[in-house]
């Protein structure tokens, strides 16, 4: 027996232990660096930005109009009446109701409440699209929670399901349909309705194929009229009118209004809430598109390196941020932008000009971005990709009020009622949590 050899290898190891604590203290102090470096950033990112719209006024306010007067000088950021105050502290910020195992176990990856706020419709991993009554789970039993992912129906597509959107009560006439995107660029149309055992379901065959050639980025219904737009990372966007399904046939009549192709992958889009424009935005593209669905949806861009008419420091064509997340407010006269660069905008949906910008998280081009308001427009939600908590910002005041504590992985997807205080999010770490006021 080698005792020296041994007491060396002893020490070796004790010495390597010794000195991986250190490097381990030294890389928690690094970390700890690099996150106050990365607000510091932020921080600038914003003075860069207030001086170049300081540079930009000066350019304009020295302009006149053809008729000689002085042109507006503003730079579009005057708060307008909604966000002059503080929002009144109610939004939805209780975990009330857990679901688990809604696709198994696998990830849900998007989420989507019935325009009546009682059916939640989820699509994953797994291939499949399932839709619960929700509202069980607030039964005051044990297994409630359980009951509802028990009783869920769930239809299985032909690839993991990304994007979902149930069809608007227009008109006072309800359209049972929910439109699912799939990772292999299909769109999948279910009908449902309610049956004595609870809710129902079944895949509907279209009287055309629906498929793209890549991935499916975004589905969006009118909200006046049965038309449902598909978005995919090709960068085409069809729009078609949807009927009313034949539920015993299992099959629904699907007809092309417009194809549009645009230059890059359709990150996001939603109607506006007169349904008189589809908005969406372009990968590499420093706009917005509005196309006008009633006049051969004619296009209108909104540069989004503009405010109040001017161009922002002189780069109107600079592409500094994609926007992966577009979310109407509940009154229909903003936006709100998740981008990838830690930086969610919010803008007049007819002029374009930036109201606010909300910092506070991280979310760059390798994350999902995701963005929602609350239902009384105060507040609006957003995921970051540090941690599982969803970030609460205060529009009025542009400053984060609450993380929502509660899923232990990043969040993959949010969508927040405008009927009521209702939110949902979806994680990777396989749960689903829908979000009330606090009793």
């Amino acid at each position: 027996m080698d005792l020296l050899g041994d007491v060396g290898a002893a020490d070796q190891l004790t010495s390597a232990r010794a000195e991986n604590a250190v490097l381990t203290k030294k890389v928690k102090e690094l970390s700890q660096k690099v996150k106050a470096l990365a607000v510091e950033n932020q921080a600038l990112l914003a003075e860069v930005e207030m001086y170049r719209k300081e540079g930009a006024i000066v350019g304009t306010s020295k302009s006149t109009t053809s008729a000689g007067s002085n042109v507006d000088a503003t730079d579009g950021t005057e708060t307008p009446e909604e966000f002059l105050k503080s929002g009144n502290g109610v939004y939805p910020s209780d975990p009330a109701v857990t679901l688990e195992g809604l696709h198994s176990n696998s990830n849900p990856l998007c989420c989507v409440l019935h325009p009546d706020d009682t059916m939640l419709a989820t699509g994953g991993a797994d291939f499949f699209l399932s839709v619960c009554q929700w509202g069980g789970a607030l039964a005051p039993t044990p297994d409630a929670a359980s009951n509802v992912v028990k009783n869920a129906i769930r239809l299985r597509c032909s690839s993991p399901v990304i994007a979902l959107a149930f069809s608007q009560q227009s008109l006072g006439k309800e359209l049972p349909v929910i439109a699912a995107g799939c990772m292999d660029g299909s769109i999948v149309l279910a009908g449902y309705g309610n049956s004595v055992s609870g809710i129902s379901g079944i895949s509907l065959t279209p009287s055309n194929d629906i498929k793209f050639s890549k991935y499916v980025k975004d589905l969006a219904w009118s909200p006046i009229a049965p038309i449902l737009a598909a978005a995919s990372a090709e960068g085409t966007i069809l729009v078609m009118n949807v009927s009313q399904p034949d539920m015993e046939a299992g099959s629904v009549t699907v007809e092309m209004i417009q194809k549009l192709h645009l230059s890059g992958t359709v990150e996001s889009m939603c109607f506006s809430k007169d349904g008189q424009n589809l908005i969406c935005y372009t990968r590499d593209t420093p706009y917005l598109s509005f196309f006008d669905v009633e006049n051969g949806f004619e296009q209108t861009k909104i540069n989004l390196n503009k405010t109040g008419g001017s161009t922002v420091g002189g780069f109107e064509d600079h592409v500094s941020f994609a926007v992966m997340d577009i979310s109407l407010s509940p009154n229909g006269k903003f936006l709100a932008l998740a981008t990838d660069t830690s930086r969610n905008i919010v803008i007049d949906a007819k002029t374009g000009k930036q109201i606010r910008n909300l910092y506070g998280h991280t979310n760059d081009g390798f994350s999902n971005p995701k963005i929602a308001w609350s239902s009384s427009g105060q507040y609006i939600f957003g995921n970051t990709q540090e941690d599982g908590s969803v970030c609460v910002w205060d529009v009025a005041s542009a400053s984060i009020v609450k993380r929502l504590e509660g899923h232990t992985n990043p969040i993959r997807a949010l969508f927040a009622s405008h009927l009521t205080d209702t939110l949902v999010s979806t994680s990777f770490d396989k749960k689903v949590k829908i979000w009330l006021n606090p009793m």
